[in-house]
């Protein structure tokens, strides 16, 4: 039995993918290592996992813009540096085998040292995706890196030769998400369309406002929370009125609110991986979302891949999407990707490299 911790700072503040991978992958890892999770939130998801509440200055997840931001000196990320220096004396104390870095940035700089100090394991996962936050970390040589997708694993190998780089999706619980969930109330008259996103300027939720309002009669909950709330709530009411509503579910709230809907959809420029993809199709739901190489991937037959930047487009393929009877195909979609499933590739990965 190995001691594993968990370097999350957003955990127990926000429900976002990272964070989501860090409470499923950690209550399937607990049955055969010992795991630990280092958090800024407040909120304790798992009672049975041992989890310290690192004291900072935590706030909602902001976008990192300028020059700060891409070399890590704007305030969020000299946040996250706050919280890995205070981490690092329970890490030596602590004696473990195997660091899981979550946040990148200066915390892949801090723990890299450190575990070549105190002859421990580092794993990163590329949450963050294709991209420079990414590149950093493979920069750094960790013992593994993770890519969420073969499109990420291909583009790692040319960054590295020299690491060992390994495929393991993101998945979902499919005990939580299912099409047996009951539905939420809603106000909103179907069909329905779904978005699950932090409202942060890459998810382009504009885009899905304006694709809704092109359609016929189609109404949109938008499920999250996030810096451009006002903005987005001003856009929603003025080209939707009473066909928009917007609500901040936790995480074991998400099904129900699936169920309310006809179609998901989720226009963000890029996604590492995209949990709520496989979330809504395990609720069966088909998807419509921007055309790439990773989503394609991960969508496959359970729905539609299009220019959301042509809203034309986007607001007919959500019409089309929404009347299409996909039978169970999103359903069996999402079932290739099952934490439980998902969790065994990772118990595999972490017995070979600590051997």
């Amino acid at each position: 039995m190995a001691k594993i911790a968990f370097l999350s700072f957003y955990s127990g503040f926000v429900d976002r993918g990272a964070e989501t991978f860090v409470y499923e992958i950690s209550k399937r890892l607990k049955e055969k290592h010992n795991i630990t999770i280092f958090q800024a939130g407040d909120k304790i998801q798992n009672s049975d996992i041992r989890t310290y509440k690192i004291k900072t200055n935590s706030a909602l997840p902001k976008s990192s813009k300028g020059i700060l931001g891409k070399i890590y000196l704007d305030w969020q990320s000299l946040k996250i540096l706050l919280f890995s220096l205070k981490v690092i004396p329970k890490i030596i104390s602590g004696k473990f085998d195997l660091i899981f870095v979550i946040n990148g940035g200066w915390q892949t700089v801090i723990f890299r040292i450190i575990t070549k100090l105190v002859k421990a394991k580092i794993i990163i996962s590329g949450q963050a995706g294709i991209g420079s936050d990414d590149a950093w970390n493979i920069f750094f040589r960790p013992d593994v890196f993770v890519a969420l997708t073969k499109e990420e694993e291909n583009w790692a190998k040319k960054l590295s030769s020299e690491i060992k780089i390994s495929h393991i999706p993101n998945g979902v619980d499919l005990n939580s998400f299912n099409p047996k969930i009951k539905p939420a109330l809603t106000n909103l008259k179907k069909p329905i369309v779904i978005c699950t996103a932090a409202l942060v300027p890459y998810k382009r939720i504009d885009l899905t406002i304006k694709a809704v309002a092109k359609t016929k009669n189609m109404s949109l909950l938008l499920l999250g929370d996030g810096e451009q709330k006002g903005f987005v709530d001003s856009l929603g009411k003025r080209l939707l009125k009473d066909k928009y509503e917007r609500k901040i579910a936790s995480y074991d709230r998400m099904p129900s609110y699936y169920q309310c809907g006809d179609v998901f959809t989720l226009a963000s420029k890029t996604e590492a991986f995209g949990i709520a993809y496989v979330e809504a199709m395990a609720c069966n739901l088909p998807v419509v979302t921007t055309n790439d190489r990773s989503r394609e991937e991960i969508i496959g037959n359970a729905g539609i891949l299009t220019n959301v930047e042509n809203i034309e487009n986007y607001a007919t393929d959500l019409e089309i999407a929404a009347s299409t009877n996909y039978r169970n195909i999103p359903y069996d979609q999402a079932l290739k990707f099952s934490w439980n499933k998902i969790a065994k590739n990772y118990l595999t990965l972490i017995n070979e490299i600590l051997k």
